[in-house]
C-alpha cells in the first residue's frame, strides 16, 4: 500500500496484497484509522475515487487511488517565538517525525509561561520550512529525560500513531546511569506502579492497585564509583516507569532525587531515550531512530573508571 501527501490531503494507492476491500477497510485496516474517525470522513464527503465520492461499503480493487481530502495542512496549535531553536530531527518522512529532546525541556506547555517546549521547537521547525502542520506528539518523556520522541505530521498519521502506542508497537530503548549495579544484572521487573499518596508527583511500586508495568533491563557496564550503565526496554509505558522500577531495585537513576538518588548529574537525571523503532503503518518497513548521547553522558563515559563493560557497548 502506498500513501502519499498531496496538497492538503492524502492519496492511498491500493495494492494487491488484500484483494478487493471495501473503502472503509482500506482506511481502518490499511491505514490504522479508528472507526469513528473513518465514519466522519465519509460523512464529511472527504473520501473520493477520482470524481466519484466513495461510500463505506464501496468495493475498491487493487491499483486504484483513493483520495482523502483535507487533514494534512493545519495551524501549529500553539504560538511560538520565531527566533526559537528548531527541533533536532533524527528521522522523518511525509507522515512521521522523530526528534531529539534535550534534558530539562517539557514536551508540551502546561502553563502560559511555558514558551519553550519540544512542541514549540517542532512548530518552529515547520515554520522554518514553510510547512503548515499541527504539532502532534505521539508520546511523552519526563522533563529531565532526554532522547527520541515520535511526532505525527498530519491527522491521519496521528490516529495511526495512537494505535501503535496503545498496542505497544512503538519500541523504546533507554539508557540509564544508576547509583549502583542492579541485582541480578540482567532481568525483567514486573511490578505494578501507582501514585505515591504521600509525595505529590511521585509514583511507587504497589502490591495492590496501580497499573501493570514491565521493564526489561540489562547491565552494560559498571564503574569504580559504584555506578552502572543499564539498558532498559519498556513493555508498558507507565509514568516514571524506569525510574520507579530501578529505584525499587535499589539502583535509582543518577541525579533523580525524587526516587532516592544521592548522586548528582550535570543535566537533569541520567535517563536517555536512546532508540525508538516501529513498523511503519503505511510501508510495512521497520523504522529505527537513535538519539545521540548528550554531552554530559559523553563526558562521563570518557572519564569514568570502568571496572568492566560488555564488548558490544558502542555508544
Amino acid at each position: 500500500m502506498d500513501v502519499r501527501v498531496q496538497g492538503d490531503g492524502l492519496v492511498l494507492t491500493t495494492d494487491g496484497q488484500h484483494g478487493e476491500w471495501k473503502a472503509q477497510d482500506w482506511l481502518q485496516l490499511g491505514m490504522r484509522l479508528p472507526s469513528r474517525f473513518t465514519r466522519q470522513l465519509f460523512e464529511q464527503h472527504r473520501v473520493w475515487l477520482g470524481t466519484v465520492r466513495l461510500t463505506p461499503d464501496a468495493v475498491v480493487p487493487p491499483g486504484r487511488r483513493i483520495h482523502l481530502r483535507g487533514g494534512v495542512e493545519a495551524d501549529a496549535g500553539l504560538s511560538f517565538r520565531r527566533a526559537l531553536q528548531p527541533a533536532e530531527v533524527l528521522w522523518e518522512d511525509e507522515h512521521f517525525l522523530v526528534v531529539n529532546k534535550p534534558a530539562g525541556l517539557l514536551i508540551h506547555p502546561g502553563t502560559p509561561e511555558d514558551t519553550d517546549t519540544l512542541d514549540h521547537r517542532v512548530a518552529a521547525l515547520y515554520a522554518v520550512r514553510g510547512e503548515r502542520r499541527r504539532v502532534l506528539h505521539a508520546h511523552r518523556l519526563d522533563r529531565e529525560t532526554s532522547g527520541a520522541v515520535l511526532y505525527a505530521k498530519h491527522a491521519y498519521a496521528a490516529r495511526a500513531a495512537d494505535a501503535m502506542v496503545a498496542g505497544h508497537e512503538v519500541t523504546r530503548v533507554y539508557l540509564a546511569v544508576t547509583d549502583s549495579v542492579v541485582r541480578p544484572q540482567v532481568g525483567t521487573i514486573v511490578a505494578n506502579i501507582g501514585r505515591d499518596r504521600h509525595v505529590a508527583g511521585r509514583y511507587r511500586v504497589t502490591a495492590r492497585g496501580g497499573m501493570p508495568a514491565v521493564t526489561h533491563y540489562r547491565t552494560l557496564a559498571a564503574a569504580a564509583d559504584g555506578r552502572a550503565l543499564i539498558l532498559c526496554t519498556l513493555e508498558t509505558g507507565r509514568t516514571h516507569q524506569i525510574r520507579v522500577h530501578l529505584s525499587a531495585r535499589g539502583a535509582p537513576v543518577a541525579g533523580d532525587a525524587l526516587y532516592g538518588s544521592r548522586t548528582a548529574w550535570p543535566a537533569g537525571h541520567a535517563l536517555h531515550a536512546w532508540e525508538l523503532s516501529f513498523v511503519h503503518p503505511y510501508t510495512g518497513e521497520r523504522v529505527r531512530a537513535q538519539a545521540p548521547l548528550p554531552t554530559a553522558w559523553r563526558s562521563y563515559w570518557a572519564t569514568a573508571d570502568w571496572r568492566w563493560q560488555v564488548e558490544e557497548v558502542r555508544l
